[in-house]
C-alpha cells in the first residue's frame, strides 16, 4: 500500500455525526439523503406526507446544512458517516431514499451494508461518472467570489448572484444556503471542502458487490442524469430495480412535480410490503 492509499484508508474511517431532523414516532424507519448544495430541510414537505406509517430521518451530508464541516469528502466516506448515524440511532431494516449526491451515497451504502437496508429509493441519478465538473466549480466560485458585506440584505446578495447565476429555480435553491451569523449573511456549506471533493462526488466508485433487495430509481424526463445507455448498469449493481421516468419534470422531480413522485414512492413501497 502507498502512502497516497494509506491516507484514502484513514480518512475513509473518520466519520462525523451527521445533523438529522426527524417526523413520525411509529412504523418502519424511512431515511432520506439530499443532494449537492442541498440540506434536509429541503424534504420537509416529502417527509411530513409519510409521518403517519413511518419514522422519517431527514439527514444532513458533511459540508452540508448543519453537519460539520470536513477536510474531504467522498462517497466512501459518507456511506460511512451514514453508518454510523445508523448504529447510534440503532436503526435496522432501514428504507433509504437518495437525491442526486444523496442518491450515490445511498447505492454505496445498500452495496456495502446491504443487511442494513430493507429498500433503496434512488432519485435521479445513476451510478456513472458524471462530467459536469466545470459547470459545478463555476457555481461554487459564484458563491465565494460575493463580498458578503455586513449591510447586505438577503435581495441584494440575491440580485448580486442572479448576474452569474440567471437560473431562477438553481439560484433560490442555491439562497438556502444563505444564514445570517452575528448580524451578517454566511454560507453555511463548505465551498472549498466541496470545490476539493467535487472529482470524486462526480465519479462512482466500482464496487463488486449487489444488492439485492428491492429498489427504485426515479428519474425525470427532461433530466439527463438517468439515461437509457444507464440502465445496465443499474441492473448489473440492483438487479430487482425498476426504472421510473415522470414526464415534465427535470432533476428536481420532487419539486417539479411532487403528486407522481409521491404516487409513485408510494406504489414501490406498497408492492413491496414496506408500509
Amino acid at each position: 500500500m502507498n502512502s497516497s492509499d494509506r491516507q484514502n484508508a484513514q480518512s475513509s474511517t473518520q466519520t462525523i455525526a451527521l445533523y438529522s431532523r426527524k417526523v413520525g414516532e411509529n412504523g418502519p424507519d424511512f431515511v432520506v439523503l439530499h443532494g449537492l448544495f442541498g440540506s434536509g430541510k429541503n424534504w420537509r414537505s416529502f417527509a411530513g406526507s409519510l409521518e403517519e406509517d413511518f419514522q422519517v430521518w431527514t439527514l444532513d451530508a458533511r459540508n452540508h446544512g448543519d453537519s460539520p464541516h470536513a477536510d474531504s469528502m467522498n462517497y466512501q466516506q459518507m456511506a460511512e458517516d451514514v453508518a454510523r448515524f445508523f448504529a447510534e440511532n440503532e436503526l435496522k431494516n432501514v428504507i433509504l431514499l437518495g437525491h442526486s449526491m444523496g442518491g450515490k451515497t445511498a447505492m454505496q451504502l445498500a452495496l456495502q451494508f446491504p443487511d442494513r437496508i430493507a429498500a433503496l429509493i434512488v432519485v435521479d441519478i445513476a451510478p456513472v461518472c458524471y462530467d459536469h465538473l466545470h459547470k459545478q466549480l463555476k457555481l461554487i466560485e459564484a458563491m465565494q467570489e460575493l463580498h458578503l458585506a455586513a449591510e447586505m440584505s438577503r435581495s441584494e446578495i440575491e440580485k448580486k448572484l442572479a448576474l452569474k447565476i440567471p437560473e431562477k429555480r438553481l439560484l433560490s435553491f442555491l439562497m438556502t444556503n444563505l444564514n445570517r451569523q452575528n448580524g451578517q449573511f454566511k454560507w453555511r456549506i463548505g465551498l472549498q471542502q466541496i470545490a476539493a471533493g467535487m472529482p470524486d462526488l462526480l465519479n462512482y466508485p466500482d464496487l463488486k458487490s449487489v444488492f439485492k433487495g428491492p429498489v427504485q430509481f426515479i428519474g425525470g424526463e427532461n433530466s439527463a442524469y438517468l439515461k437509457f445507455e444507464y440502465h445496465a448498469l443499474i441492473r448489473k449493481y440492483f438487479p430487482e430495480s425498476r426504472i421510473t421516468l415522470l414526464k415534465n419534470c427535470g432533476h428536481w422531480l420532487h419539486v417539479e412535480q411532487p403528486a407522481a413522485f409521491q404516487k409513485t414512492v408510494n406504489e414501490f413501497l406498497q408492492d413491496n410490503n414496506l408500509r
